[in-house]
This record gives C-alpha cells, sequence and structure tokens, in this order.
C-alpha cells in the first residue's frame, strides 16, 4: 500500500494483533506498542509517520499520547480507535491534533485502510507544501540579496563615477568591497614604474604605520604572487597549502586575516597595475562567486573610470599646449 510505518498502541493482543494483519496484508509496515509510555519510547527511537491508537489505554490515555506527539512530532499523524464515540471524546481528539476518529468495531479494515490512505496522502501533501514554501523561501531570500547587491554595486559606480584621482577611485572601491562582501581587513597594492615592486597605497582594517612601511615595497610572498598572476582568487575558508605556503610572516601578522580571502587583478590602460585583496569573512558566511563578481565589477569600473581621468588630464594638457604655442592678439598687432 505505501512506504510509511504505522505504530500500532493497544493493551489488548488480540485487537492488536488483528490490527496489524491487516496493515500487513496491504504492505503497510507496522510496530506494536501495548501503552503509552511504550508508544512514546518507540516514538523516540524509531521512525514513525502515523499512530494507529486505542484511546482508553491502562495509566495514561490514547489522547495523551496524542498531546505529546504532538507536542515533540508534530508532522506525525494520528488516528485514535474507540468504542465510546462521545461527542466530548472525539472533539477533545480533534482540538489535539488528531487526524482522525475510527469507531470499533474494525472487521474487514475496509474504514481503517481508506482512512489510513488518506492520512498518508494528506501527510505527503504537507511534507510538499513546506518543501514547495522552503524553496520559495530561498528563492526569495536570493532574489532579495540580488537586488541588495545590484543597488550596493549602483552606489558604488556611481561613488567610483565621482572620484577625480587614483587614491579616491581605490579607497571608494575598497570601501565598498569590504562592506558588502563583509571582510575584516583589505589593501589595494600596485606596482611601482619598474614593475618589480608592489606597494600598498589604499587599506582597511590594518594599521596605519604598517601600511606605510609597506607603501614602497611589500615583502615577497602571497600578495606579490597574486598580482604577478593577475587572475582572480577566491578562498571560500582556510587557504589551501599551495596558497598558505607562500604568505609570508609579514602578511601572517599584518596583512591577511583568516579565514577566506578574494584577490582581483587591477588594469589601467590594457597593463596589469596591481591587486586588491580582501580577507576575514564574518562567522559562518564564507565568501563566494558572487563576492569576487562584485569586486570584479568594481574593478572594471575602477578602470573605465581612470581611463576617463587620464584622457581628461591628456586632453587639458593638450589645451595647455596649443594655447602657448598660438599667438596672442598683441603679438597679431605687431606683426602687422
Amino acid at each position: 500500500m505505501t512506504d510509511e510505518r504505522v505504530l500500532v498502541v493497544d493493551h489488548m493482543d488480540d485487537r492488536r494483533e488483528h490490527l496489524i494483519s491487516l496493515l500487513e496484508s496491504q504492505g503497510v509496515s507496522a510496530i506494536q506498542a501495548s501503552s503509552c509510555e511504550e508508544g512514546l519510547n518507540i516514538l523516540m527511537h524509531e521512525p514513525i509517520n502515523l499512530i494507529l491508537s486505542e484511546t482508553e489505554l491502562p495509566k495514561k490515555s490514547g489522547l495523551y499520547l496524542l498531546q505529546e506527539t504532538k507536542k515533540i512530532y508534530p508532522d506525525v499523524e494520528v488516528i485514535l480507535l474507540t468504542h465510546n464515540a462521545s461527542s466530548f471524546t472525539l472533539l477533545q481528539a480533534l482540538r489535539n491534533g488528531a487526524y482522525d476518529f475510527i469507531v470499533r468495531p474494525i472487521d474487514t479494515g475496509e474504514i481503517l485502510l481508506n482512512t489510513l490512505g488518506r492520512a498518508f496522502t494528506h501527510q505527503r501533501q504537507r511534507i510538499e507544501q513546506e518543501q514547495l514554501l522552503k524553496e520559495l523561501e530561498i528563492k526569495n531570500r536570493h532574489l532579495n540579496q540580488a537586488l541588495h547587491r545590484m543597488q550596493s554595486l549602483n552606489e558604488a559606480i556611481r561613488g567610483l563615477a565621482s572620484g577625480d584621482d587614483i587614491q579616491s577611485i581605490f579607497t571608494e572601491m575598497l570601501r565598498a568591497t569590504v562592506e558588502e562582501v563583509g571582510a575584516q581587513t583589505g589593501f589595494v597594492a600596485l606596482f611601482d614604474r619598474t614593475g618589480d615592486n608592489l606597494g600598498i597605497k589604499v587599506s582597511h582594517g590594518i594599521v596605519k604605520t604598517v601600511c606605510q612601511s609597506y607603501a614602497k615595497q611589500l615583502p615577497a610572498g602571497l600578495s606579490l604572487v597574486v598580482a604577478r598572476r593577475a587572475k582572480p582568487v577566491l578562498v571560500t575558508d582556510e587557504l589551501p597549502d599551495g596558497l598558505n605556503s607562500l604568505i609570508s610572516t609579514e602578511e601572517r601578522e599584518h596583512l591577511i586575516s583568516p579565514p577566506g580571502l578574494l584577490s582581483i587583478p587591477l588594469r589601467i590602460k590594457d597593463r596589469i597595475a596591481g591587486t586588491m585583496i580582501v580577507s576575514g569573512h564574518l562567522k559562518n558566511v564564507p565568501f563566494a562567486e558572487h563576492d569576487l563578481l562584485f569586486m570584479s565589477q568594481l574593478g572594471v569600473h575602477a578602470q573605465l573610470q581612470l581611463e576617463k581621468i587620464g584622457l581628461i588630464h591628456q586632453l587639458q594638457k593638450d589645451n595647455k599646449a596649443s594655447s602657448a604655442r598660438r599667438p596672442n592678439s598683441t603679438e597679431i598687432q605687431n606683426q602687422n
């Protein structure tokens, strides 16, 4: 009939065995108990989908079993069996969450099996609905996160667009990234004109004197390797052995905070200019692909803004040079 498992609770051996026989004849897996206490003990140690219980049990009743079951295992359906179908007993059973109420005698078992079938169907439908609701909640949460991320990105891009020099642009890019991905520390490091030395230009969460000491040259280590490789890096939690072995003592003590690390290459006019590295994610919120994507998108807009500023400066310089070469009105009159 089904793959579900039924717990039959009745202190009368013959009635209990009769119910077990009916259930097993229809392919229903059943386990039995002779008291409320025994039934609760089984429920705590065995997977049970439905309880079929006599209302009149020694010591504690089937209604008590129903109440305790619903407190601990609200998804387990309970069907009560009784000789006394009083309105009070029926009302008590339904108020306490019983799925149904069957009046003895049970002869052919048709009513019982039909009721079980409906109970199992109801249970499966409820589980499916709960699963769908959970999936919907997850999708809504992801959608809200995506909308928030888009808003944050737009705000950060507006901040980058207002920057008029390399310092302000990289400061805004780092600030927005650290805030959005929840990093503890971060820095922007750029190569010097020779392309050999990498120095920190902007930082967050790092002691100022440390940054000043590394403004011209970082020690050889993970940062320099990542910058020269010029590829995005995502480490969700602890650094793998390969990267961990590259960290210098100075980086471990002052610059890179476990767990997790994000890094993107920085480009200016089609050349690798440096890198941005953030590290140390929030507890139980590891870095993910969307965090790296957020950083990468900011990196692209920072590059565009820097190129725009460079173009403006070049035009201003050309205009000044052109004005210097052009004769003024006095010179023209003298020539005439």
